[in-house]
């Protein structure tokens, strides 16, 4: 049995909880984007054979181009058997679809310029869905995002996403502010040391996912290194901003590969809703 459900639920595990390390000095400022179809096919990094998630019963499974470019990946329940199976799609090189079995959506992608401009998760029956436009700055950082939610009625917006960098030229906070003010806040406080890794394995197709405001692949094939410390904020109009929830994650890397990772998710107001949960990388 195929279900988009489990893909939600196995790709949620891996975008919203992170991992902790300890604190080093600050790196070296990350690469800019990389030239060419970087970020429209190419992936950096070791190809990643598969991940196992601790305490869940689930192996996602990666396929690539002889090119490096990410083909297929397949997730199984080892419990239940269920199935999801996800198909990377290029035209001329470039990223155009991304589609998972058994689902009645599918995400389109746009790159201008070598970079991504547009996704859009559509509905392959109703004029549903949801529409992602990325703006740069003339440096080739993202500088911001403009969410949309599609209907019949054409695009309604939903927020707006406004990316701040530190002197590193890393994102340093991340607001998204919806129409009726209430503002949405990512801070970033620590960043692991430069790695290899691919942008997809830890982003959601159609970015149907808490966190997609750091977790997308035009943010992140910008960058050489994973958060360790965040925290997210809720601000309503006219009120302080308040925390409610942070993340810490260890990475354990050998030889320039994700090997491990431990993402701790901490509640301040609510610790029973503190979580773990541990990732195990196969090359």
């Amino acid at each position: 049995m195929k279900t988009a459900s489990f893909l939600l639920f196995m790709t949620a595990i891996m975008a919203t909880h992170g991992c902790t390390k300890k604190t080093d000095p600050l790196p070296d400022p990350p690469e800019t984007p990389r030239p060419g179809n970087s970020m429209a096919r190419l992936v950096k990094g070791h190809l990643l054979k598969a991940v196992e998630i601790a305490g869940f019963p689930v192996r996602i499974e990666y396929a690539w181009h002889t090119d490096s470019s990410l083909r297929h990946f397949h997730a199984i329940n080892t419990l239940t058997k269920d199935t999801v199976d996800v198909d990377y799609h290029y035209t001329a090189g470039k990223l155009t679809r991304i589609t998972t079995e058994n689902s009645l959506s599918e995400g389109v992608y746009v790159i201008t310029n070598d970079r991504i401009s547009r996704i859009t998760s559509r509905h392959l029956i109703n004029p549903t869905g949801r529409q992602y436009d990325f703006t740069y700055r003339s440096d080739s950082l993202l500088s911001g995002i403009l969410r949309s939610g599609l209907s019949e009625a054409g695009p309604r917006k939903v927020c707006d996403i406004v990316y701040s960098y530190d002197g590193h030229k890393l994102p340093a906070f991340i607001s998204s502010t919806q129409p009726n003010g209430v503002m949405r806040a990512i801070r970033i406080h620590e960043w692991s040391a430069p790695f290899s890794f691919s942008p997809w394995v830890f982003s959601e197709p159609e970015l149907d996912l808490e966190n997609y405001e750091l977790y997308n692949p035009a943010l992140l094939f910008q960058l050489d290194r994973l958060p360790v410390k965040f925290s997210e904020w809720i601000q309503q109009p006219g009120g302080s901003a308040v925390m409610q929830r942070r993340w810490e994650i260890t990475y354990a890397i050998q030889n320039d590969r994700l090997m491990h990772r431990t993402a701790n998710v901490i509640y301040p107001a609510d610790p029973q809703l503190n979580s773990t949960i541990e990732h195990t990388f196969y090359y």
